[in-house]
């Protein structure tokens, strides 16, 4: 600088200076120091800031240059990878490839990246240990001034809890758009949720069961015991199942299997109750037909020996603890053979059928008729009072009525027929008697109807036991005699008039 007697300074770039116009330049170039100073400073506190909230970060962090390599990584980094920072700085991101994703997943994160600075998406690496893992990365491009890329900063997080959830979403969505109707509701009962089944099974839709209760489907053949005995199980033991009666929207009532069970909150205390029914017309409708075909005679539909017994073994047991009486009636009808030989099995099964109908007409409800086989009935009368002389009384006018019944003539496809039967009664009164006992006593009374000309009734005595007793001695007797040869013929000769023997 040089100074001129004018108080003026030349600068070097030849132009002189007033010394007032020197002083104001200095002053704004010390103010341009201080400002970019204070931006220096505010810079690096960002970038220090910056810094820390990486580290602290929970979502992993690598930071590459412009040509992929690694210069920067978190603590997150390290904790998700595996990888501390001098085992991944100086390497490419190519460190955590799975394989499972092929070249042309890259070259299209690569194409966007180039194109639109950032690529995000769902992307499996594998951590220094070889585990496989889904994570979410999202990768920014950073741009110097003149627009060149100078860094690539990724961020990523492991997922694979979220996708564990994800999966046990599908299950439970999948699950609950199984056959099986279900519904779910608040803790009050309030319904929330059915699923396809549900409005498949019940015929409501799902806007006319959200926001109804359970009592929708009620079709009253249950009382309030059958409801309180299920909440009761419901509030000891988180559950019930068992079967049910529910009412469909069209009215028609159907027969379930329901389980409902509790679902609680971090709090052990009741969120949901999730239920799951099943229409069991079907499995109730093969039981029933398995039932019948058991016990049940498939000809006339009447009760068939196995389920007469049963019944028969209890009014023994409730005529001795009550002191009443009762009868069997032991029905056969005669000269059966007969009509199957002149008109067939055809004609004998139409018979069979009505005269089956005609002893319903004869009972009471709480009587059973029952058939068999061939062309035998039972009828078994309980109740019928506590002396043995009104019982019988009580048997005979029922078999009376029984046989002006079965005597009626016969409609057998636009033939008439008429027949006859015979029926032996068998009285029980608080005594000791098998079922098969009683069954043969009745038999035997029957046979003797029989031998009486049939078409008549006969009740059992000791003596027709006696005498068919006697009559079986006799034929094992014999038949032992013939066996050991104890048989001697002794013969007389007839001589006739002339003295011939003849």
């Amino acid at each position: 600088l040089r100074r001129d007697p004018d108080h003026a300074v030349t600068l070097p770039d030849g132009q002189p200076r007033e010394l007032g116009q020197l002083g104001q330049s200095f002053q704004s170039l010390v103010a341009e120091l201080q400002a970019s100073r204070r931006a220096l400073t505010a810079t690096v506190g960002e970038l220090r800031l910056a810094g820390s909230a990486i580290a602290e970060m929970s979502e992993g962090v690598l930071i590459t240059d412009a040509a992929g390599t690694i210069v920067s990584v978190n603590a997150a980094f390290t904790r998700i990878s595996g990888y501390t920072a001098d085992q991944a700085l100086g390497y490419t991101p190519a460190l955590l490839k799975s394989g499972r994703q092929d070249t042309a997943f890259y070259a299209a994160m690569w194409a966007q990246l180039k194109t639109e600075g950032a690529w995000a998406g769902e992307i499996w690496n594998r951590a220094r240990d070889g585990r496989v893992f889904p994570e979410w990365l999202s990768i920014t491009a950073s741009h110097d001034a003149q627009g060149q890329v100078r860094h690539y900063v990724g961020v990523f997080s492991d997922i694979t809890d979220r996708k564990r959830t994800e999966s046990a979403l599908r299950v439970a969505v999948t699950a609950f758009e199984a056959q099986e109707g279900m519904f779910i509701t608040d803790a009050s009962g309030t319904i929330l949720r059915v699923n396809n089944a549900f409005i498949q099974i019940t015929g409501y839709s799902a806007d006319e069961a959200v926001g109804q209760t359970p009592r929708l489907l009620r079709s009253g053949h249950h009382d309030e015991a059958f409801y309180a005995a299920m909440q009761d199980s419901i509030a000891r033991t988180g559950t019930w199942q068992g079967e049910i009666r529910n009412r469909r929207k069209n009215g028609e009532v159907f027969p379930e299997w329901l389980t409902i069970t509790a679902v609680k909150d971090a709090r052990d205390q009741v969120s949901h109750y999730v239920s799951t029914l099943t229409d069991i017309t079907r499995r109730k409708s093969a039981e029933n037909e398995i039932q019948r075909l058991a016990f049940y005679d498939p000809l006339t539909s009447l009760p068939n020996r196995r389920l007469l017994l049963d019944r028969l073994q209890h009014a023994l047991a409730s005529s001795q603890r009550n002191g009443t009486g009762g009868a069997l009636l032991f029905i056969d009808l005669d000269n059966f053979k007969t009509l199957n030989d002149t008109r067939g099995h055809s004609k004998g099964d139409l018979l069979l059928q009505e005269a089956a109908q005609r002893l319903l007409t004869c009972v009471r409800d709480t009587d059973m008729v029952a058939r068999l086989g061939g062309d035998e009935f039972v009828v078994l009368l309980e109740g019928l009072g506590t002396q043995g002389t009104e019982a019988s009384a009580q048997a005979d006018g029922v078999g009376q009525k029984i046989l002006a019944q079965l005597h009626q003539p016969y409609d057998l496809a636009g033939q008439e027929y008429r027949h006859t039967a015979s029926i032996g009664i068998a009285l029980f009164l608080d005594q000791q008697c098998s079922t098969e006992d009683l069954l043969q006593h009745a038999d035997l009374a029957m046979y003797q109807a029989k031998a009486d000309g049939g078409g008549t009734l006969r009740f059992f005595d000791l003596e027709m036991q006696a005498i068919v007793t006697a009559r079986a001695a006799l034929e094992a007797d014999l038949t032992e005699a013939v066996r050991l040869e104890q048989f001697v013929l002794h013969y007389q000769a007839q001589v006739g008039g002339n003295g011939q023997t003849t």
